[in-house]
């Protein structure tokens, strides 16, 4: 089992809007600290691509995924660089209908990067557990397709009320990736979630061309999340040292239901909240994923 992580550990928002460090200097980071995958953020991908690989090249790192909307461009440059999926990192939609609109955007994402060689995935927070009509609003849009997939976020998922193992083998073989999120009480989905049609999905605007936006207001932007996450810190709190005893996930049995599948989907760790210092709590996770999980 390969064990990635991905540029947004680096920074969150920051990262999205090209703040921080450079992506050599986080591919750097990634293998000191014992991972050997990565999944980048679109802004990784406005560096030269030759670049990009000469840095995978001398890391050793190889590129799993790009958190983006799947569009031709994206899908052009993560083939070029040996990627395996774009993940559509999220979009609202607050119902059964909704969903089902989503799902129909998503397939025809897939078939256009099929040819690619690139699979398409969609990306969930703990709102995608909403229930509509009896089943949650994520089993809404996976039934509702058949080529694209799930990056199921199992912290997300856990927090949200679904214990990832059952959903995994739900969706045997819909499972491209997971992200590794450690968490430590259930809090639920929340309310009734965005609607697709309300405009708030033209917040991934804020991320689009970012390094074509003056540093002063790429900065304006962040402050904006970093009060916003404020606002909503206890959604992040629950997120402890992997493998504590407060955490309530299960990684083995989430290894065993992936095991099931006919591929192997690849492993991704995201941290939006920290114990300890940044990267010795990525160390931590990167060590004992190795030791635990086989």
């Amino acid at each position: 089992m390969k064990v990635g992580i991905g540029t947004y550990s680096f920074g969150g928002i920051a990262s999205y809007l090209g703040l921080g460090p450079t992506l050599r200097e986080k591919f750097q980071t990634i293998k000191d600290l014992g991972f050997s995958c990565v999944e980048l953020l679109p802004v990784d991908l406005d560096n030269d691509v030759e670049d990009i690989k000469k840095w995978l090249a001398e890391t050793g790192l190889e590129v799993t995924s790009v958190h983006a909307e799947p569009t031709e461009e994206i899908v052009k440059k993560l083939a070029a660089i040996g990627g395996k999926a774009v993940v559509w990192a999220g979009t609202p939609f607050c119902n059964k209908a909704e969903a089902i609109e989503v799902a129909q955007q998503l397939e025809a994402m897939a078939e256009m990067a099929e040819p690619y060689g690139i699979k398409v995935g969609y990306h969930n927070h703990s709102q995608e557990f909403y229930f509509d009509e009896g089943k949650s609003l994520l089993e809404h849009l996976l039934d509702n397709g058949t080529k694209f997939f799930s990056q199921l976020d199992c912290g997300w998922a856990q927090n949200g009320g679904m214990y990832p193992p059952y959903f995994i083998r739900k969706y045997r073989n819909r499972i491209v990736s997971i992200h590794v999120k450690e968490n430590s009480r259930v809090q639920g989905p929340g309310g009734l979630p965005e609607s697709r049609h309300s405009g708030a999905q033209r917040a991934s605007a804020a991320f689009a061309n970012v390094k074509e936006l003056p540093l002063e207001e790429r900065e304006k932007i962040l402050a904006g999340f970093e009060e916003n996450r404020k606002a909503n810190s206890s959604r992040f709190d629950v997120q402890c040292k992997i493998g504590a005893p407060e955490s309530n996930m299960d990684w083995k049995e989430i290894k065993k239901a992936l095991d099931e599948q006919d591929f192997e989907a690849f492993w991704v760790v995201e941290r939006e909240g920290f114990y300890d210092e940044h990267d010795k709590c990525l160390l931590d996770d990167c060590t004992w994923l190795k030791e635990n999980i086989d």
